[in-house]
């Protein structure tokens, strides 16, 4: 290999030459089909480095395309993100003038469960965060669709959760679309029903029902369940209105508690995003 190398540094000219020569006599030794496999061979190696540059440029202008739709993107999320701003504000102030409450985002700590009850009529479970957590009786607790129950009982490192298929517990929902109020009671499986609707209450099938935040036991917005079917009672005076969980409370495994709010104007999301993202350079 010295050789060569000693060869092609000093005579290049010569050495190129020569090797051509060889595999020119190379070639003529061997059968027609060898010498078109060798022939085809020795192009794919000649051409490698071309294949190269080719690729190179096409994935140049892969990325061109691809930087000029992430600027569009950034570019439309920059006017959303302005005219978020624009409507937060509006919203606040029309909110100051009329003198309502202050209104926040919630706080979510998440949540396994590590135990249910094997009770068919008093359906809980319990989860691994406790008062050591922060948790405490009362607090509202929701799965990643909606609604799934409230914490009655706290311990150290973990808490025994009510699900919203239990008799003890009614919610107060509202209509998504209508805003028609009731009280959301128990039957069977993940099926409900809307009590203390009207007849001449709007209720449609289909409609979602949210928790209507009054009386202060729940906080207000968590979606609850899908009316299915919509039916007029015998007296004429209500309507009987069924409803689905939106949560599968049969088969929960991660929950979220609701553990306060934060304001509108908190910049806590955006610290957290940039501690992980930090965290993530510091990987790197």
């Amino acid at each position: 290999m010295q050789i060569i190398s000693f060869l092609f540094d000093k005579h290049l000219e010569k050495s190129v030459l020569a090797a051509a020569v060889a595999l020119s006599i190379f070639m003529l030794t061997r059968g027609e089909t060898d010498q078109i496999n060798s022939a085809r061979a020795i192009s794919s190696v000649l051409l490698y480095p071309v294949e190269r540059v080719e690729d190179y440029f096409s994935d140049i202008d892969r990325l061109r395309e691809e930087n000029l739709e992430l600027r569009k993107i950034a570019a439309s999320l920059a006017h959303e993100r302005e005219r978020f701003i624009q409507f937060r504000d509006e919203r606040n102030r029309l909110r100051e003038m009329l003198g309502f409450r202050e209104d926040s985002f919630f706080r979510f700590l998440p949540c396994e469960v590590i135990a249910r009850s094997s009770n068919l009529f008093h359906h809980s479970l319990t989860v691994d965060k406790g008062s050591e957590d922060g948790v405490a009786a009362g607090m509202t607790v929701v799965g990643y669709k909606g609604l799934a129950g409230k914490v009655v009982q706290v311990f150290p490192a973990s808490s025994r959760v009510l699900l919203i298929n239990n008799k003890a517990i009614s919610v107060s929902c509202i209509d998504k679309r209508s805003r028609t109020v009731g009280i959301l009671n128990w039957e069977r499986g993940d099926l409900f029903r809307l009590d203390y609707i009207g007849s001449e209450e709007d209720v449609l099938k289909g409609d979602t029902l949210l928790t209507s935040g009054l009386g202060l036991v729940m906080p207000k917005g968590f979606p609850v369940g899908t009316v299915f079917q919509v039916a007029e009672e015998k007296a004429g005076l209500s309507r009987k209105v069924s409803v689905v969980s939106m949560t599968d409370l049969n088969t929960l495994e991660e929950l979220f508690i609701v553990t306060g709010g934060r304001n509108w104007d908190s910049g806590e999301i955006l610290e957290q995003l940039e501690n992980i993202i930090n965290a993530e350079k510091n990987k790197e």
